[in-house]
């Protein structure tokens, strides 16, 4: 179907044209430069600049692109306009134009870059750079899963918002929402960087345009004292089970006792323990890092899984089962068996966390120091406070601690 603009002249000026908008196409002409004119997307935002001229012995009307604005100033818009103008007034005009076609074409060559290109170059550049290594590894693992495998050898100029939207939908159907929107937001900062790089034009994100869906807002299960009792009995059993892997076990135990995020201990390395001073010194977390203090129970059962002789020479606590160069996978398997084993309702690991605030909470603990004990506060903040901070600290998560096991 045949486009409809909205047609006007008028004289280009730089602070009408960063403020134009419309609800439909439009195709402006310059009245100071003749044959000059520009064009509005509206779906895009984009302005491209393009010059109307009659070449050759028959006139045939012809246009050609002088630049897109961004990638060019106006005045430098103007200045090629008037070049090429010149150019078509000699001689040589069509050996010229010839010649200014073919380098516009081999710039545009030169800017195509494929996905995969674009995402080494961006993570070389910019994730290394300014993120932190957990981002890092999350940016690689969105992007070889979902990415690459949809768009990695695609142009980026010729990504049409119809291609994210039919990728977005197949995602969303793959897995959960929380997880496609990483990924949307991941390739938005891949497009918000080409732009800078030229690669894209200005203002060209399409990401933009895909509409997100949400996740169903899951409803915390926070457990009580009769709750911690029977998981923990559960948690034991897993311990003396000869089919169980054991090491899972001990980290959720140490996970319900600490209050910590899951990966903190999953992840966690044997140089980032001190139980001298009953602390886990976290190298990153979700808030970078941080200090985490223990109680004497939470000491005694990582004392027992860093005595543990399977693997000892691993650098993590709990080392995978089948790869002691990585840290244990899939502790919700042992969870959801634990939880059946107790009799409790279904829960995510992450509601031990809830759990561990809200039994600090009930208990009547300073929640200065149950922030400090969950990781929400920055240490930064709390510096001039640090002797009391840590004190009570301490004494929150040993009453949390002896509660849970009383």
């Amino acid at each position: 179907m045949r486009l409809k603009w909205q047609c006007a002249t008028r004289v280009f000026r730089d602070n009408w044209i960063k403020t134009l908008t419309g609800p439909c196409n439009m195709q402006i002409s310059d009245s100071t430069i003749p044959g000059l004119y520009l064009r509005y997307y509206t779906k895009t935002g984009n302005i491209s600049f393009y010059l109307s001229y009659r070449s050759g012995v028959t006139r045939k009307q012809r246009q050609m692109l002088v630049g897109r604005y961004g990638d060019f100033k106006l005045s430098e818009i103007k200045e090629r306009a008037l070049e090429i103008r010149k150019t078509i007034a000699s001689g040589q005009a069509t050996i010229d134009l010839r010649e200014q076609k073919r380098k516009e074409q081999q710039r545009e060559q030169e800017s195509r870059v494929t996905v995969e290109q674009v995402f080494a170059e961006y993570m070389e550049k910019y994730s290394r750079v300014y993120k932190k290594p957990s981002t890092q590894y999350s940016d690689g693992k969105e992007y070889r899963s979902y990415i690459q495998p949809r768009f990695g050898d695609m142009y980026m100029k010729d990504i049409e918002e119809k291609d994210l939207v039919d990728a977005y939908t197949a995602w969303a159907k793959a897995t959960s929402f929380s997880t496609v929107n990483k990924t949307l937001s991941l390739f938005s900062s891949m497009w918000d960087w080409c732009e800078t790089y030229k690669y894209v034009p200005r203002g060209s994100n399409l990401c933009k345009y895909v509409k997100k869906g949400s996740n169903e807002k899951f409803k915390a299960v926070v457990l009580d004292l009769d709750g911690y009792k029977k998981l923990f009995a559960a948690l034991d059993m897993g311990l003396d089970r000869p089919d169980m892997t054991p090491r899972m076990f001990r980290a959720l135990k140490i996970l319900a006792l600490t209050g910590c995020r899951c990966s903190e201990i999953t992840d966690l390395e044997r140089t980032e323990v001190a139980l001298d001073e009953k602390m886990i010194h976290l190298k990153d977390s979700k808030t970078g890092a941080r200090d985490v203090k223990l109680s004497d129970v939470a000491v005694a059962e990582l004392r027992l899984a860093l005595a543990e002789p399977a693997d000892i020479d691993s650098i993590y606590v709990f080392p995978g089962v089948h790869d002691k160069d990585k840290p244990i996978s899939n502790v919700t398997k042992p969870f959801l068996w634990a939880l059946r084993q107790a009799g409790l309702p279904h829960m995510r690991i992450h509601d031990l966390r809830h759990s561990f605030i809200t039994m600090g909470a009930n208990l009547g603990e300073n929640m200065n120091a149950m922030k400090d004990a969950a990781g929400h506060t920055k240490l930064t903040t709390m510096e001039m406070y640090t002797h009391i901070a840590n004190k009570n600290t301490f004494q929150a998560v040993n009453h949390i601690a002896d509660a849970i096991c009383a």
